[in-house]
């Protein structure tokens, strides 16, 4: 049975009616939630006309699916020697929004996890899950979750790293990208373009980021691949023009570069080739397969421009 701990840390006074304090403890969950700004960046952003129409069906219905909390301490999060108890939305945060905004009631159901990283796997995992994500949120959080996990069993290749090593790890990365490969019924170069993607995301300001992937703004794949491999970790998040700009700059290429384009065109062509004769119409997965699909054919447009 989950074990309640007051916001103060203690354990609660032990009382007659064991349902009142159960309904306490949760009311006390409910009015001291904490948002991880970290964590919140890994739901995809609904679309202007989806979030008035959540906002229209609880205001109406109420908010029938509970929110889920992770009940931790400000330790677990950041290392530091703090024990404060946290209790940290992990889904449910637009209807959190809108409950809040129009004083509305809602349940929760409490979750445990041991680290900050099962619940951001556990995140990506329940988001991979939806119908309505979008081509872009799609790839973006197969890409997510491909680095997330070469985070949480080892570090990615480097440079100062011993011949025996490098070959240790280039093996990893490619049973990783193999086996999410078969998970999403997509070829395993498909997941390297998507962790790449990925990168190129999180390197844009957040209206960007949102516009990107919820298809308001439309960019070329190769462009954000391009910045999620040029641009390092920690810069200043790309505006759109910001973004245009480097475009324009990155596009004066070589004619090494063009010849090594046309490759890589040709290569993709023979994915989508070896993609459409796995295409299986009774297969639960042939419409997310016929989606990648259109995704790859669209990418080889862009290259090939």
């Amino acid at each position: 049975m989950k074990k309640f701990a007051t916001a103060s840390g203690e354990p609660p006074l032990l009382h007659r009616n064991s349902a009142n304090l159960m309904q306490s403890m949760l009311d006390e969950v409910k009015n001291s939630i904490t948002i991880l700004p970290e964590l919140q960046a890994l739901i995809p952003t609904l679309q202007v006309s989806e979030y008035e129409q959540l906002e229209k069906n609880i205001r109406v219905d109420g908010c029938r699916e509970a929110l889920l909390i992770w009940q931790t301490t400000q330790r677990v999060i950041d290392g530091l020697e703090d024990n404060t108890p946290l209790n940290v939305l992990i889904d449910g945060h637009n209807r959190y929004s809108i409950c809040i905004k129009n004083n509305i009631d809602f349940k929760v159901m409490l979750r445990e996890f041991p680290t900050l990283q099962a619940v951001r796997d556990f995140m990506i995992d329940n988001q991979l899950g939806r119908r309505n994500l979008t081509p872009e949120q799609m790839s973006y959080l197969r890409g997510l979750k491909y680095r997330n996990e070469r985070q949480a069993i080892g570090r990615p290749v480097q440079d100062g790293l011993s011949a025996v090593q490098n070959d240790a790890e280039i093996n990893l990365v490619e049973r990783t990208q193999d086996r999410l490969a078969k998970e999403f019924n997509v070829s395993p170069r498909t997941i390297h373009r998507d962790r790449e993607y990925s990168e190129g995301i999180d390197r844009l300001t957040p209206e960007l980021k949102r516009d990107v992937l919820t298809g308001k703004q439309k960019l070329s794949r190769e462009l954000i691949r391009a910045v999620g491999r040029a641009v390092p970790v920690g810069d200043t998040p790309l505006s759109l023009p910001e973004l245009n700009s480097y475009n324009e700059s990155a596009s004066s290429d070589t004619t090494e570069e063009a010849v090594s384009k046309n490759e890589a065109v040709v290569i993709a062509i023979k994915e989508i080739v070896s993609q459409t004769t796995k295409l299986d119409p009774a297969s639960p997965t042939f419409q997310k397969a016929c989606d990648e699909l259109i995704t790859m054919i669209t990418e080889v447009k862009q290259m090939s421009c």
